[in-house]
């Protein structure tokens, strides 16, 4: 009697560990946190702001057709960007339209803020990376070199590196004067990385199915795991490091121990694909979208 009211409460607790939210109509594309909210996106056109328990905070109409990627800076600026090929900047908590940034020529799948809000990145599908200043919103260059689109972007702590995943199966770090290393080691397209919190590592997942770590200043790959069946869609590195949360076609998200490369724990409660998850600053949370439009916020600890 005493084991089954174990299970039982062991049981209760996991069903209670996670809160869902039916966010979007169609996939989520993107998702992205900051302090104590998240900002979402997806095929029906809306940047949806919420807090961590789950309550809608703010709903943007914000493009035409679908919002492919979506940012939100400390600075408390929400970048969406989509098949316009538009960036729009919109101001919290009014969700106040302050910017519209034009100059890439086909869709806009992927931005990213520097660790302080100071910079702006996007990526394309004609393979260019635009940097912009996040208070004058104007451009400050354009990266070329990657051979197909750009799925996912990420700054380095420092902000002295970026990081941008491609459709070529490649990944590049660009420095501060526009020159670039090529890391190679996903056999597919690269779908989404994750820089370190001290920016001494990096984390890769692409269509292949492994997470691959990377050791940033030599610029090799170090380990590899075969994460899911098929696709990772998306991976993050926990604030303190410890941890990388992985998520993909099979539905599951994944959560893995760095300095062992063991698999902790299997979260299971997506429909569909796992297009995007990210830790909360504090840890204790990973917040998960999927292709049937829902997002899930599952307790750590």
């Amino acid at each position: 009697m005493g084991r089954f009211l174990w299970v039982f409460l062991l049981a209760l607790s996991v069903a209670f560990s996670q809160t869902v939210i039916n966010a979007h109509k169609g996939a989520v594309r993107d998702l992205d946190l900051a302090g104590k909210f998240f900002v979402s996106c997806g095929d029906d056109g809306r940047v949806r702001v919420w807090n961590l328990k789950g309550k809608k905070i703010l709903d943007i109409k914000s493009h035409r057709g679908q919002v492919l990627s979506v940012a939100i800076s400390r600075r408390g600026y929400v970048a969406s960007s989509g098949d316009d090929m538009k960036i729009r900047v919109w101001r919290l908590p009014l969700g106040k339209l302050v910017a519209v940034l034009t100059g890439h020529e086909e869709y806009v799948r992927a931005l990213a803020f520097s660790r302080y809000g100071r910079k702006l990145a996007s990526g394309d599908d004609l393979w260019e990376i635009k940097v912009w200043d996040a208070q004058s919103w104007k451009l400050l260059r354009t990266l070329e070199g990657h051979q197909g689109w750009i799925f996912s972007i990420d700054f380095s702590p420092a902000e002295d590196l970026i990081a941008t995943a491609s459709k070529d199966t490649t990944i590049r770090l660009w420095y501060p004067d526009g020159s670039s290393v090529v890391l190679k080691g996903h056999k597919d397209y690269v779908y989404d990385l994750s820089f370190s919190p001290d920016g001494s590592y990096l984390v890769s997942v692409g269509n292949d199915g492994y997470l691959i770590f990377w050791d940033v200043y030599k610029a090799q790959e170090i380990a590899r795991i075969k994460a899911h069946e098929g696709a990772v869609y998306t991976v993050d590195y926990s604030p303190d490091g410890r941890y990388v949360a992985t998520g993909g076609f099979d539905t599951k998200v994944k959560v893995w121990d760095v300095e062992s490369l063991r698999l902790l724990k299997v979260f299971r409660g997506h429909k569909g694909s796992v297009t995007r998850l990210r830790f909360t600053p504090d840890g204790k949370k990973i917040v998960s979208g999927d292709d049937r439009g829902r997002i899930i916020i599952w307790n750590l600890r």
